[in-house]
C-alpha cells in the first residue's frame, strides 16, 4: 500500500520516464541534459562552444603578410625599368671669331742712341663670337657643356710683317687674350696670359695654343644666353667680344723708316665647328617611371568591403638607380585600387647624384639605416581600405645639375631602374573591422523543442585580448544554407568590451531568436552565423596571439514548455 508520499513520488517519477520517452531518439543525451532541462519555468539545451579563434588563426601568413618582431604587416614589392632618351647632339658654328689688326703708331725717332727702348703703351685689338644654336628639347636650362674628345685646341697667331727698319725688336708684355666671361679654358679662367712676346726681323712670328674647356652660363646668366623661341625650343644665342691686350715696346737700331707698324692677329681652329659632348643644366627627361604593387593574400576580414581603418605607420620603399649622376626630383603619383574603390596621393621625391637613391616614404619622420626619408602624412590615405594593388606612376624625371661637373652626355640612352616595397603594420587608429564565425548543427539540437515555442535565447560566454569593442550581427540559414527570414532577432546584448592591455575581457553574451506569426523558421534553423565588429579609435596593433573565444553556448527557452502527457 502506498502512503501519500510514496504515491506522489511514483507519480513524479512516472512524469519524468514519459517526458525522455516522448523525446526523439536523436536527440543526444550525453550533452548535459540530465541537470539543464528544467521543465515548467526553462528550458536550456547546451550547443556547445566554438574554438578560440586566435589572430593566428584567421590571418594566414603568405608572402605578403608576415610577422616583423610579433607584429603583422603587408609587405609586397614592385619594380620597373624605363630609360632617359638621348639627347640631341650640338653642333656649334661660328666657333672662332675673326680677331681685327692693330696699327701702332711709331714715334718721331731723333737723337736717340741705338739700342734705346721706347714704350709705345697699351695696344688692344678684338674679335666677336656670333654663335646661334638650337639646344635639345629636353634642356630647360644649360649651365655648362664641354666638347666632344676633350678640350677644343685653339691656336693664336700674331706677326708683324716686315719690321720696320730702324727697329730692332718688338715686345709685348702681359699680352692677354680674354674670352666672354663664359667660356673657361683648361686654365680654369676665361683669360689666356703670356708675359712677354718678342718679335724681330728673323723671327716675326709668334704661335700658342689655347685649349677651350667648356661654356659655363651662371644661372643668373641664363636670360643672357639662353632664348626660348617662338617653337617652344631652347636656344643658345650669344654676340660677344673676345679682345687682346698687352703693353708694347720698340727696340730701335736707327731711324724709323715708317710712322705706322701693323701686327696682324689670326685666331683658328683646325675644324670651324665643334661637337657639344656634354652638358650641365636642367633637363625634363623622358623617364616616366610606373609599376604596380599587388597586395594580395589579405585576411578577409580585413578586406571585406566594411573595414576601414587608419593605419599609424606606412612606409613605402624607394631604390631607384639615377644613372646620370644629376640630381633631379619628380612628382610620384600613388594610388590604392580595389574593384571601383581609389584613393591617391601624390609625393615630390628628390634624388641624390648617388648611382642608387635609397627613399622611404613615410607617414611621419621614420628612421631606417640607409634610406633618406620624405614625409607624406596622406600616405594613410592609401590604406583606409586594403587594395587590391598599388599604382606607381610619376612625371617626366627632371634631371638638375648644381655644378658644371654634373653632366648628361649627349647621344647616349641611360637605363634607369626601380624597385618598390610598401610596408604597412597592423596598427591602427580609427579601427572597424569584422570578423564571420558561426554556431552550426543546431537542427539537431532543437528538433525536439523548436516546435514548442516562438521564442528561444542562444547564450554564451565570450572571452577576448583584443583591445577593442567588438558588437555583432547575426543571419540565420537552414541546413540547405537558405537564410531565414521569419525569425526577427536581438543582439543588443552580444558584445564585447575592449580588453584592457595583456589582460582578458569576459564577457556574458545574449541572441533573442524570437519567430514571427505563422512562421515556423525556429523548426528549419540550422545555423546562426554571426559577424563580429571591432571598432576603436584609439590606436590597436593586432598580434598573432590575441584570441576570441566564445564557450559555454546555450539555447534557453525562456518560456518553458508545454508538454502533453
Amino acid at each position: 500500500m502506498f502512503t501519500n508520499s510514496t504515491r506522489i513520488l511514483s507519480y513524479a517519477m512516472l512524469a519524468a520516464s514519459l517526458c525522455f520517452v516522448s523525446c526523439d531518439d536523436a536527440y543526444d543525451l550525453s550533452k548535459d541534459i540530465n541537470s539543464d532541462i528544467q521543465i515548467g519555468q526553462q528550458f536550456r539545451v547546451p550547443v556547445g562552444h566554438t574554438d578560440t579563434i586566435y589572430v593566428n588563426r584567421i590571418i594566414e601568413e603568405s608572402e605578403t603578410l608576415t610577422q616583423n618582431n610579433g607584429i603583422y604587416e603587408v609587405t609586397s614589392n614592385g619594380s620597373t625599368d624605363t630609360k632617359i632618351s638621348p639627347l640631341d647632339d650640338v653642333t656649334v658654328h661660328n666657333f672662332t671669331p675673326a680677331l681685327s689688326n692693330i696699327d701702332i703708331q711709331l714715334p718721331q725717332i731723333g737723337a736717340v742712341a741705338s739700342g734705346s727702348t721706347i714704350e709705345i703703351g697699351a695696344i688692344s685689338a678684338s674679335g666677336f663670337y656670333n654663335i646661334d644654336e638650337i639646344l635639345p628639347r629636353e634642356v630647360e636650362a644649360l649651365y655648362s657643356a664641354d666638347f666632344k674628345g676633350g678640350n677644343v685646341i685653339t691656336t693664336l697667331s700674331m706677326a708683324v710683317n716686315p719690321i720696320p727698319a730702324g727697329i730692332d725688336a718688338i715686345t709685348f708684355r702681359n699680352l692677354t687674350m680674354t674670352f666672354p666671361d663664359f667660356v673657361t679654358l683648361d686654365n680654369g679662367s676665361n683669360s689666356f696670359s703670356i708675359n712677354e712676346v718678342t718679335l724681330n726681323a728673323t723671327s716675326n712670328t709668334f704661335t700658342c695654343d689655347i685649349p677651350v674647356a667648356s661654356f659655363d652660363i651662371t644661372p643668373e646668366q641664363q636670360d643672357q644666353y639662353i632664348f626660348t623661341r617662338t617653337d617652344g625650343r631652347k636656344y643658345l644665342v650669344f654676340t660677344e667680344a673676345v679682345t687682346i691686350t698687352a703693353d708694347a715696346a720698340i727696340n730701335i737700331s736707327g731711324n724709323i723708316s715708317q710712322q705706322e707698324m701693323e701686327v696682324e692677329f689670326e685666331y683658328y681652329m683646325t675644324e670651324e665647328t665643334v661637337e657639344l659632348n656634354s652638358v650641365a643644366g636642367i633637363f625634363n627627361t623622358d623617364a616616366n617611371v610606373s609599376s604596380e604593387i599587388a597586395i594580395n593574400n589579405i585576411p578577409d576580414f580585413l578586406s571585406t568591403g566594411n573595414t576601414s581603418f587608419t593605419p599609424e605607420e606606412v612606409y613605402l620603399y624607394l631604390d631607384l638607380l639615377n644613372p646620370a649622376n644629376i640630381p633631379g626630383s619628380f612628382d610620384i603619383n600613388l594610388a590604392s585600387i580595389k574593384g571601383n574603390k581609389n584613393s591617391d596621393c601624390s609625393v615630390n621625391i628628390n634624388v641624390q647624384a648617388d648611382a642608387m637613391n635609397n627613399i622611404l616614404l613615410s607617414n611621419f619622420d621614420a628612421h631606417v639605416d640607409g634610406y633618406t626619408t620624405t614625409v607624406e602624412p596622406s600616405l594613410v590615405n592609401l590604406f583606409q581600405f586594403v587594395p587590391e594593388r598599388i599604382e606607381i606612376t610619376s612625371d617626366d624625371l627632371t634631371l638638375a645639375s648644381t655644378n658644371s661637373s654634373q653632366k648628361i652626355e649627349l647621344g647616349v640612352e641611360y637605363p634607369v631602374s626601380a624597385k618598390y616595397k610598401a610596408v604597412v603594420p597592423f596598427k591602427f587608429s580609427n579601427l572597424n573591422i569584422e570578423y564571420r564565425d558561426s554556431i552550426d548543427n543546431l537542427l539537431e539540437d532543437l528538433e525536439d523543442v523548436a516546435d514548442k515555442t516562438n521564442r528561444i535565447i542562444v547564450r554564451a560566454t565570450g572571452i577576448t585580448d583584443i583591445p577593442a569593442n567588438l558588437e555583432a550581427s547575426v543571419a540565420l540559414y537552414d541546413i540547405a544554407g537558405n537564410e531565414l527570414t521569419g525569425i526577427d532577432t536581438d543582439v543588443s546584448k552580444f558584445k564585447f568590451t575592449a580588453a584592457p592591455d595583456g589582460q582578458e575581457s569576459t564577457n556574458e553574451l545574449e541572441i533573442t531568436l524570437t519567430e514571427h506569426d505563422g512562421s515556423n523558421d525556429l523548426e528549419r534553423l540550422e545555423k546562426i552565423v554571426y559577424t563580429v565588429f571591432a571598432s576603436s579609435t584609439d590606436g590597436i596593433t593586432l598580434r598573432p596571439h590575441q584570441f576570441l573565444y566564445i564557450k559555454d553556448i546555450f539555447v534557453e527557452l525562456p518560456d518553458g514548455i508545454t508538454l502533453t502527457l
